[in-house]
């Protein structure tokens, strides 16, 4: 019986992702999961979900692999895709449905950075509780979209509460970002950064995140910026590349 390959993240992730500013476009290309497990040989569990945060991602990972009715050791290697920190998710219902906000409302960067890190550490913890192999890696930019100004979804610009194009101004200074960098680098230590691709993952000190370093030429369209179906191939394809 094949290993599972086991992976979270957000829309770049997520199997059933649709375009909200091509809504008439078929997007069913295979999304580099199920494209990386073919590649290893593997079955895989893709649990990426459109709009989702960090909580969601390591919740989601920590939820399959502690479940008693899984088979934790069919589980082969452990791969979260991590997003934007300044998003929100939240549970609802009894079931507890995820949810999620692009914009939590409550904290600012420097305490969504280190929430986001502290999952990033938990994860490894767990992964090595168990005796799971994993690698982690950054798939959206961490902070820098919001510090650069976060610019509005299509649903928000149709509701008519932003105009096209607009962008929130980041609240902060523009030293904020040598803080939040300290605050990564603080993790050195306490993060097994070699099980981590691209680490530090911050674009000007040596790292990178993968749609900064791979998906530039790779997007949708000009309005629409994720990956499209040669831009799923390259993150399975880089991916690959950097698991031996």
């Amino acid at each position: 019986m094949k290993k599972i390959l086991l992976v979270s993240g957000c829309s770049f992730t997520d199997p059933d992702w649709w375009s909200e500013y091509h809504p008439e476009m078929d997007t069913s290309w295979p999304k580099w999961p199920e494209l990386l497990a073919k590649k290893l040989n593997m079955d895989y569990v893709n649990l990426g979900s459109s709009g989702a945060g960090n909580e969601y991602i390591y919740s989601s990972l920590l939820d399959y692999i502690t479940n008693p009715q899984k088979d934790v050791d069919r589980i082969g290697l452990v791969i979260p895709a991590w997003t934007q920190c300044q998003r929100r998710d939240y549970q609802r219902g009894l079931n507890g449905r995820w949810l999620s906000r692009r914009l939590d409302v409550d904290g600012d960067i420097f305490g969504w950075v280190n929430k986001s890190l502290k999952y990033m550490l938990s994860l490894q913890l767990v992964c090595e509780r168990y005796n799971l192999s994993y690698k982690q890696f950054q798939m959206l930019n961490l902070y820098n979209d919001f510090m650069d100004g976060l610019t509005v979804s299509d649903r928000e610009i149709k509701s008519g509460k932003y105009p096209k194009g607009h962008k929130l101004e980041y609240p902060g200074y523009n030293n904020d970002e040598k803080k939040v960098v300290n605050i990564i680098t603080n993790y050195e230590d306490r993060l097994d950064t070699k099980h981590f691709i691209g680490w530090p993952f911050m674009n000007n000190f040596g790292g990178y995140s993968f749609v900064h370093k791979y998906l530039s030429n790779h997007y949708v369209s000009e309005l629409d910026s994720h990956p499209n179906k040669e831009g799923q191939e390259l993150i399975a394809e880089k991916l690959y590349d950097r698991l031996g």
